[in-house]
């Protein structure tokens, strides 16, 4: 009994140190909780300060325009490429050593000279024709004179019928002799005329084939000349859409990051067998691009239908994307990813999420960004400081 209680009873000094061991590791979890909570309350008020210290962004100026709904015609788009409507390679008509040729980019005019040959046999060649014709002319006025003369002598019965005859005989041959001289001198003046090569059509000279100093031969390609001013736009298009085709309507071309209506000129009326498709044409007159420009095209591929349409200045054309700004209920922009239709005058129809009435921006969204703020233009100033952003 005694030995039990013993075994219950705790030294003094054993108690104190492990009540002082108790309150040091209150003490050490309170002054560690304390400060956790000081270092958090600390880091929302810089971050408050900070908040307060970085002002609003301001809201973007824009002008607007509502979504609508019309009657389009489906279109497909097509890759399709600049030609020119004239493009040949002037070649020579004369043998001869080349004297003179036009320079690579040059813009000539129709009858400007391309090229010079050497003429010098020619111009021999012309000098002895035109004495051989003088030669026979002196001999058909001889026979003419004395053709004359027996017609006299033959009213006073003085000269024999067949002199006569001979004579005329004579005077004919002499007169055909000429005629057949004139004619080699006319053909001698054409290849001297022909040594100039001289431009067909306005143009440009793309190519030189040719250099100063060369024996030139008939045929030898000499410049390739291209209209620059009369272009078509030419597309290897299915031959399914035929039907929708009308001449002189106009489609969307797509350039230069530019969207652009340009008229169908003509289409081919057969197709190719290998690959299904025919040549449209449309004419691109006065469109400052170069021959051999890639462009995109679009061709209505069905009959007409009723489609979303949106403004052509609401199109943000891109070089991976084309969308357009909408703004929501918190006046905010938000980007929306369209595929371009077929266009009616200053509107395009789009396919993408837009519905009927949504607010698109037209102008002042070239540096608008999704999700941010908006302001509507009020009156002209602010329609022109919208079209500077």
């Amino acid at each position: 009994m005694n030995n039990l209680m013993l075994t219950n009873v705790v030294p003094p000094k054993m108690a104190l140190l492990r009540n002082k061991s108790i309150k040091g590791n209150l003490f050490s979890s309170a002054f560690i909780t304390f400060t956790f909570i000081s270092v958090i309350g600390l880091l929302n008020f810089c971050q408050e300060a900070n908040a307060a210290e970085t002002p609003e962004k301001p809201a973007h100026l824009v002008s607007v325009e509502s979504v609508k709904k019309e009657q389009v015609n489906p279109s497909i788009w097509l890759p399709a490429n600049v030609i020119s409507r004239k493009n040949a390679p002037i070649s020579a008509e004369q043998t001869g050593q080349l004297l003179w040729i036009e320079d690579v980019g040059s813009q000539v005019k129709k009858g400007q000279l391309l090229a010079q040959i050497d003429d010098r046999h020619l111009k021999l060649q012309l000098a002895g024709q035109q004495a051989q014709v003088n030669q026979h002319q002196a001999d058909v006025d001889y026979l003419t004179g004395q053709k004359a003369r027996f017609l006299k002598l033959r009213e006073k019965n003085n000269s024999a019928l067949s002199e006569l005859e001979r004579v005329n005989k004579d005077l004919t041959i002499a007169i055909n002799e000429v005629a057949a001289l004139n004619i080699s001198v006319e053909q001698t003046l054409l290849s001297l005329e022909k040594t100039t090569i001289r431009a067909p059509f306005t143009g440009n000279i793309s190519q030189r084939f040719a250099h100063v100093g060369e024996l030139i031969s008939v045929g030898r390609p000499l410049v390739q000349l291209i209209d620059t001013k009369n272009l078509d736009i030419k597309i290897a298009a299915p031959i399914s859409i035929a039907p929708f085709l009308q001449r002189g309507s106009k489609v969307m071309v797509k350039w230069n990051q530019t969207l652009i209506e340009l008229p169908v000129r003509t289409w081919s009326q057969a197709g190719d067998q290998a690959s299904r498709t025919f040549d449209v044409r449309l004419a691109a007159d006065g469109i400052a691009m170069l021959a051999g420009t890639a462009v995109t095209v679009s061709l209505p591929k069905q009959a007409p239908r009723e489609a979303i349409l949106v403004p052509r200045d609401a199109l943000m054309l891109r070089e991976n994307e084309t969308y357009v700004l909408t703004i929501d209920a918190d006046q905010q922009a938000q980007k929306v990813a369209v595929l371009v239709g077929q266009g009616v005058k200053s509107w395009v129809s789009v396919t993408g999420a837009l519905s009927v009435n949504d607010s698109v921006v037209v102008r002042g969204g070239e540096r608008l960004q999704s999700g941010e703020k908006v302001r509507f233009i009020k009156d002209k100033n602010h329609e022109v400081i919208a079209k500077v952003n």
